[in-house]
């Protein structure tokens, strides 16, 4: 029987709410695969999860995918209400791209943004800055970066992302930012010894939350830590809880065929707690926890004096 061990989890988690933040390279999103069920279906849920998710490789023009997909999130568990902050289309062909970020807006708020100016063309798809709000008194602001890097000029891009990083701590005057997105930072894209000698690894401050072993790709012939979070700023990375690809194939019981229906890549995600982590006093809780636990507990398992 569990049910001390839960109890036991269940006091202790009390107060403990995390803010999620993602992103996720959702492979081509328009409006044609969107408008199928199973995927709807399983992007809401997906979505569903993260407090600001960063979407990227949505090439839909109109908006009309993320109009129904925000439509359907807030019909979906009353986690909502839910809002978007989209790109423009950005891109150097006529393949282009746009960024968005799905929010809870109950929960944060977009304070400001801008597509960063590229003026040497550094990057395929220049990244779309945004400074939210978060719930926490140690942390009431945060800067998102996102980059999707083309897989033909990782380390260009990736050592670029550096002067955005500078370009917008300077901006709103704040070092606490998140870069993340799908970097291509692995396998044939980008080799170890090169991510080794990335600015954002050789200059101090950057904490990739992500680890090198970490496989963010849907395909069991793959195994690659394409998809990225990087930490900077003291306060930011205080909040720290937890970070991981979020294997949406295992967890909703899809093949791998049905998966790459949705995308062939994982999203990532990292938690922030709303207090730093230090020792704190006792709560009431822990401190009756004792006497709520010694009942159940079996006899062999009882305190000895």
């Amino acid at each position: 029987m569990h049910c001390p061990a839960t109890l036991l989890l269940l006091l202790l988690a009390g107060g403990a709410e995390a803010f999620r933040i993602c992103a996720f390279n959702a492979q081509r999103l328009r409006l044609a695969k969107v408008a199928r069920e199973h995927v709807l279906d399983t992007l809401v849920r997906i979505l569903a999860r993260c407090d600001i998710m960063v979407l990227q490789e949505v090439v839909d023009p109109s908006d009309s995918a993320i109009s129904l997909l925000v439509r359907e999130l807030n019909r979906f568990d009353g986690s909502g209400p839910y809002s978007s902050l989209s790109s423009p289309l950005l891109g150097r062909s006529t393949y282009m791209e746009k960024y968005v970020y799905i929010y809870r807006s109950h929960k944060t708020q977009v304070l400001d943004f801008y597509v960063f100016q590229d003026k040497d063309d550094l990057f395929a798809r220049e990244p779309f800055v945004a400074q939210f709000t978060l719930p926490s008194k140690v942390l009431p602001r945060l800067v998102l970066v996102p980059l999707h890097t083309t897989p033909k000029a990782v380390e260009k891009e990736l050592n670029a992302l550096y002067d955005v990083f500078l370009n917008v701590s300077q901006h709103w005057q704040s070092k606490d930012v998140i870069l993340l997105g799908d970097f291509n930072a692995d396998c044939a894209s980008l080799t170890k010894k090169r991510l080794g000698e990335l600015q954002l690894r050789t200059q101090a401050g950057f904490h990739w939350v992500i680890a090198d072993g970490e496989d963010t790709t849907v395909r069991a012939s793959t195994h690659c830590a394409y998809d990225r979070i990087v930490l900077h700023g003291e306060r930011c990375q205080s909040l720290l809880h937890t970070a991981a690809a979020f294997n949406f194939p295992r967890i909703y019981g899809l093949t791998e065929e049905e998966a790459l229906n949705i995308s062939d890549h994982y999203p990532v995600e990292v938690e922030l707690s709303r207090a730093a982590h230090k020792i704190q006093p006792l709560s009431l809780a822990a401190l009756l926890l004792p006497s709520l636990l010694l009942p159940l507990l079996p006899p062999e398992l009882g305190l000895v004096a």
